[in-house]
Protein backbone atom coordinates (compact mmCIF):
# COMPACT_ATOMS: atom_id res chain seq x y z
CA UNK A 1 0.00 0.00 0.00
CA UNK A 2 1.31 3.35 -0.52
CA UNK A 3 0.41 6.80 -0.06
CA UNK A 4 1.50 10.48 -1.88
CA UNK A 5 2.70 12.12 1.24
CA UNK A 6 4.56 14.92 1.58
CA UNK A 7 6.80 15.55 4.96
CA UNK A 8 8.92 18.39 4.85
CA UNK A 9 10.31 21.78 6.22
CA UNK A 10 9.24 24.17 3.44
CA UNK A 11 10.56 27.94 2.57
CA UNK A 12 8.89 30.75 3.17
CA UNK A 13 7.88 31.55 -0.26
CA UNK A 14 5.61 27.78 -0.74
CA UNK A 15 4.24 28.54 3.14
CA UNK A 16 2.31 31.13 1.49
CA UNK A 17 0.27 29.08 -0.29
CA UNK A 18 -0.33 26.63 2.79
CA UNK A 19 -3.53 25.68 4.97
CA UNK A 20 -2.68 28.23 8.06
CA UNK A 21 -2.51 24.55 10.68
CA UNK A 22 -4.55 24.33 13.37
CA UNK A 23 -1.89 24.75 15.89
CA UNK A 24 0.93 26.99 16.12
CA UNK A 25 4.26 26.96 18.49
CA UNK A 26 4.67 28.94 20.89
CA UNK A 27 8.15 28.75 21.38
CA UNK A 28 10.05 31.86 23.17
CA UNK A 29 13.77 32.01 22.25
CA UNK A 30 15.65 33.39 24.60
CA UNK A 31 16.88 37.33 24.83
CA UNK A 32 19.22 37.83 21.88
CA UNK A 33 18.37 34.57 20.58
CA UNK A 34 17.43 34.35 16.63
CA UNK A 35 16.42 32.13 14.17
CA UNK A 36 19.02 30.16 12.29
CA UNK A 37 23.02 29.13 12.74
CA UNK A 38 25.86 31.67 12.82
CA UNK A 39 29.17 31.17 10.47
CA UNK A 40 30.95 28.04 10.44
CA UNK A 41 28.11 26.41 12.73
CA UNK A 42 26.81 23.83 10.21
CA UNK A 43 24.04 21.16 9.99
CA UNK A 44 24.05 18.63 6.92
CA UNK A 45 22.26 15.52 6.55
CA UNK A 46 22.88 12.13 4.73
CA UNK A 47 21.16 13.23 1.47
CA UNK A 48 23.44 16.37 1.55
CA UNK A 49 20.75 18.47 2.41
CA UNK A 50 21.50 21.68 4.68
CA UNK A 51 20.10 23.48 7.53
CA UNK A 52 19.65 27.23 6.42
CA UNK A 53 22.23 29.26 8.40
CA UNK A 54 19.89 32.39 8.34
CA UNK A 55 16.24 31.02 8.56
CA UNK A 56 17.37 27.37 10.87
CA UNK A 57 14.81 25.55 8.87
CA UNK A 58 15.32 22.18 8.08
CA UNK A 59 13.79 20.16 4.98
CA UNK A 60 12.49 16.93 5.47
CA UNK A 61 10.75 15.53 2.32
CA UNK A 62 8.96 11.83 1.80
CA UNK A 63 7.34 10.78 -1.23
CA UNK A 64 5.36 7.80 -2.27
CA UNK A 65 5.31 6.61 1.58
CA UNK A 66 4.69 2.89 1.56
CA UNK A 67 2.84 1.85 4.30
CA UNK A 68 4.66 0.22 7.31
CA UNK A 69 8.12 1.18 5.70
CA UNK A 70 10.94 3.48 8.04
CA UNK A 71 12.44 6.33 6.83
CA UNK A 72 15.61 7.76 8.49
CA UNK A 73 17.19 10.86 8.25
CA UNK A 74 20.36 11.36 9.94
CA UNK A 75 21.71 15.03 10.83
CA UNK A 76 25.00 15.84 11.63
CA UNK A 77 25.99 19.12 13.47
CA UNK A 78 29.19 20.41 13.51
CA UNK A 79 30.66 23.32 15.18
CA UNK A 80 34.07 24.72 12.54
CA UNK A 81 34.90 27.77 14.40
CA UNK A 82 38.45 27.57 16.19
CA UNK A 83 37.60 30.31 19.06
CA UNK A 84 33.70 29.50 19.89
CA UNK A 85 31.67 27.02 21.56
CA UNK A 86 27.63 26.65 21.36
CA UNK A 87 24.97 25.06 22.38
CA UNK A 88 22.71 24.22 19.38
CA UNK A 89 18.91 23.60 19.82
CA UNK A 90 15.63 23.17 18.09
CA UNK A 91 11.98 22.78 17.81
CA UNK A 92 9.08 21.81 15.62
CA UNK A 93 6.50 24.21 14.13
CA UNK A 94 3.09 22.69 12.20
CA UNK A 95 1.71 24.37 9.45
CA UNK A 96 -0.77 22.93 8.12
CA UNK A 97 -2.23 19.03 6.74
CA UNK A 98 -4.80 18.06 4.61
CA UNK A 99 -5.86 14.98 2.28
CA UNK A 100 -8.09 12.27 3.23
CA UNK A 101 -5.36 10.06 5.03
CA UNK A 102 -4.31 11.71 8.79
CA UNK A 103 -1.00 11.86 8.50
CA UNK A 104 -0.55 13.80 12.01
CA UNK A 105 -2.33 10.74 13.48
CA UNK A 106 -1.33 7.56 11.33
CA UNK A 107 2.70 8.67 10.93
CA UNK A 108 4.97 7.63 14.35
CA UNK A 109 8.21 9.74 14.61
CA UNK A 110 10.95 9.04 16.81
CA UNK A 111 14.30 10.90 17.34
CA UNK A 112 17.34 10.43 19.30
CA UNK A 113 20.81 12.31 19.29
CA UNK A 114 24.13 9.91 19.20
CA UNK A 115 21.76 7.05 19.19
CA UNK A 116 20.43 7.87 22.37
CA UNK A 117 16.44 8.49 22.35
CA UNK A 118 14.62 11.73 23.46
CA UNK A 119 11.26 11.63 21.37
CA UNK A 120 8.29 9.53 20.36
CA UNK A 121 5.00 11.18 18.76
CA UNK A 122 3.61 12.51 15.88
CA UNK A 123 5.65 14.18 12.86
CA UNK A 124 4.30 17.29 14.46
CA UNK A 125 6.39 17.46 17.26
CA UNK A 126 3.77 16.06 19.94
CA UNK A 127 4.61 12.99 21.88
CA UNK A 128 6.31 11.67 24.92
CA UNK A 129 7.45 15.87 25.04
CA UNK A 130 6.37 19.21 22.56
CA UNK A 131 8.70 20.20 20.95
CA UNK A 132 6.36 22.58 19.85
CA UNK A 133 6.49 24.00 23.56
CA UNK A 134 9.54 23.03 24.35
CA UNK A 135 13.20 23.46 23.19
CA UNK A 136 15.27 20.54 22.56
CA UNK A 137 19.08 21.28 23.26
CA UNK A 138 21.39 19.18 21.06
CA UNK A 139 24.56 19.29 22.68
CA UNK A 140 27.27 21.39 23.45
CA UNK A 141 30.10 22.08 20.98
CA UNK A 142 33.70 23.44 20.90
CA UNK A 143 35.45 23.72 17.86
CA UNK A 144 35.60 20.45 16.43
CA UNK A 145 33.02 19.12 18.12
CA UNK A 146 29.88 17.37 16.56
CA UNK A 147 26.59 15.46 17.38
CA UNK A 148 24.30 13.13 14.94
CA UNK A 149 20.42 14.06 15.47
CA UNK A 150 18.24 11.26 13.57
CA UNK A 151 14.87 11.21 12.88
CA UNK A 152 12.35 7.89 12.02
CA UNK A 153 9.16 8.28 10.67
CA UNK A 154 6.63 5.76 9.60
CA UNK A 155 3.56 5.04 8.08
CA UNK A 156 1.76 2.72 10.57
CA UNK A 157 -2.07 3.53 11.31
CA UNK A 158 -5.08 3.50 9.50
CA UNK A 159 -7.84 6.30 10.80
CA UNK A 160 -11.28 6.56 10.02
CA UNK A 161 -10.85 9.15 6.80
CA UNK A 162 -8.76 6.16 5.17
CA UNK A 163 -10.06 3.07 6.03
CA UNK A 164 -12.53 3.10 2.94
CA UNK A 165 -9.32 1.68 1.21
CA UNK A 166 -10.05 -2.10 0.12
CA UNK A 167 -6.76 -3.34 -1.14
CA UNK A 168 -8.98 -6.70 -2.30
CA UNK A 169 -8.21 -10.26 -1.44
CA UNK A 170 -5.54 -12.16 -2.92
CA UNK A 171 -4.17 -15.89 -2.62
CA UNK A 172 0.08 -16.54 -3.28
CA UNK A 173 0.40 -19.74 -4.60
CA UNK A 174 3.93 -20.82 -6.76
CA UNK A 175 2.34 -20.49 -9.82
CA UNK A 176 1.60 -16.67 -9.13
CA UNK A 177 -1.24 -14.60 -7.70
CA UNK A 178 -5.45 -15.68 -7.73
CA UNK A 179 -6.88 -12.67 -7.27
CA UNK A 180 -10.50 -13.34 -5.41
CA UNK A 181 -12.20 -10.00 -5.33
CA UNK A 182 -10.62 -7.34 -6.95
CA UNK A 183 -10.34 -4.03 -5.08
CA UNK A 184 -12.88 -0.87 -4.71
CA UNK A 185 -13.35 2.14 -3.42
CA UNK A 186 -10.77 5.02 -3.77
CA UNK A 187 -7.78 3.28 -5.76
CA UNK A 188 -5.76 6.36 -5.15
CA UNK A 189 -5.65 8.50 -1.88
CA UNK A 190 -3.06 11.32 -0.80
CA UNK A 191 -2.27 12.69 2.75
CA UNK A 192 -0.30 15.93 3.19
CA UNK A 193 1.56 17.32 6.27
CA UNK A 194 3.93 20.37 6.13
CA UNK A 195 5.93 21.54 9.05
CA UNK A 196 9.27 23.06 9.97
CA UNK A 197 12.22 22.15 11.94
CA UNK A 198 13.86 25.36 13.61
CA UNK A 199 17.58 25.48 14.77
CA UNK A 200 19.05 28.15 16.50
CA UNK A 201 22.68 28.66 18.66
CA UNK A 202 23.54 30.11 21.42
CA UNK A 203 27.27 31.10 22.04
CA UNK A 204 28.92 30.31 25.28
CA UNK A 205 30.48 33.49 26.60
CA UNK A 206 32.52 32.18 29.12
CA UNK A 207 34.10 29.76 26.93
CA UNK A 208 38.05 30.41 27.22
CA UNK A 209 39.60 29.14 23.89
CA UNK A 210 43.06 27.21 24.46
CA UNK A 211 46.03 29.07 23.96
CA UNK A 212 47.64 27.70 20.30
CA UNK A 213 51.00 29.63 19.86
CA UNK A 214 53.71 31.62 21.26
CA UNK A 215 51.81 34.36 20.47
CA UNK A 216 48.26 33.92 21.47
CA UNK A 217 45.10 36.61 21.57
CA UNK A 218 45.28 36.72 24.95
CA UNK A 219 49.00 37.36 26.09
CA UNK A 220 50.23 38.45 22.83
CA UNK A 221 50.82 42.16 24.35
CA UNK A 222 52.81 41.03 27.54
CA UNK A 223 54.85 38.74 25.14
CA UNK A 224 55.41 41.11 22.98
CA UNK A 225 56.80 43.78 26.46
CA UNK A 226 58.78 41.22 27.61
CA UNK A 227 60.35 40.66 24.30
CA UNK A 228 61.16 43.92 23.93
CA UNK A 229 62.25 45.06 27.52
CA UNK A 230 64.97 41.93 27.15
CA UNK A 231 65.96 42.86 23.23
CA UNK A 232 66.60 46.47 25.12
CA UNK A 233 68.44 45.34 28.08
CA UNK A 234 70.65 43.10 25.84
CA UNK A 235 71.50 46.17 23.25
CA UNK A 236 72.33 48.33 26.53
CA UNK A 237 74.79 45.30 28.00
CA UNK A 238 76.16 45.65 24.08
CA UNK A 239 76.91 48.80 24.27
CA UNK A 240 78.55 48.63 27.52
CA UNK A 241 80.57 45.78 26.60
CA UNK A 242 81.57 47.89 23.20
CA UNK A 243 82.55 50.91 25.26
CA UNK A 244 84.28 49.19 27.36
CA UNK A 245 86.70 47.48 25.29
CA UNK A 246 86.64 50.65 23.17
CA UNK A 247 88.09 52.10 26.14
CA UNK A 248 90.62 49.18 26.86
CA UNK A 249 92.00 49.47 23.63
CA UNK A 250 93.09 53.37 24.45
CA UNK A 251 94.46 52.83 27.07
CA UNK A 252 97.13 50.03 26.36
CA UNK A 253 98.05 52.52 23.76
Amino acid sequence: MRVKAFIAALCSSFLLFSVPAQTSAAVQLPDGAVKGLPSDLTAMDSDGNVVSSSTGEYFFHVEDMTYGETYTKDVQLMNLREDKAYHIYFYVEPVSKNGEIDLEEEVECTMSLDGEQFFEGNVNGKGNIDLTQEIQDLGYYQPGDSHTLSCSVVWSGLSEDSSHIDEGSRIVTDKGITIVRDKNGDRHVEGEIIFKWIFYAAVDEEYDPPNTGFLSAKDSFWTISIAGMAGLVFLMLLLLLIKKRRKHSEEQQ
